[in-house]
């Protein structure tokens, strides 16, 4: 029975690992995004390290947090056009 509980928190620790890498590897990404774009790199980094947490905190699992980081990135894309909409008209 012990293997068993040590297997679980095993996997869940494994789990924990992946999406700590997820969630730092996604505010990269926002980071030079950001950048490239010329918004600002660290209001968007720190909103994917705040999707990660919240969602890491309210459900468990890697597909979870990929949607959140993917909804995350559609949010940039739309302020980005809509900003450059802005600018040209």
């Amino acid at each position: 029975m012990q293997d068993g509980r040590d297997a679980a928190i095993e996997r869940e620790a494994d789990t924990v690992n992946l999406t700590l890498l997820i969630g730092v590897a996604c505010a990269i990404l926002f980071f030079r995004a950001a950048r490239y774009e010329r918004m600002s790199p660290w209001a968007w980094s720190l909103a994917s390290v705040g999707v990660s947490a919240i969602l890491g905190m309210r459900a468990s699992g890697v597909t979870v947090m990929l949607v959140g980081q993917v909804a995350l990135f559609a949010l940039m894309w739309w302020y980005n056009v809509r900003r450059q909409g802005r600018r040209q008209g």
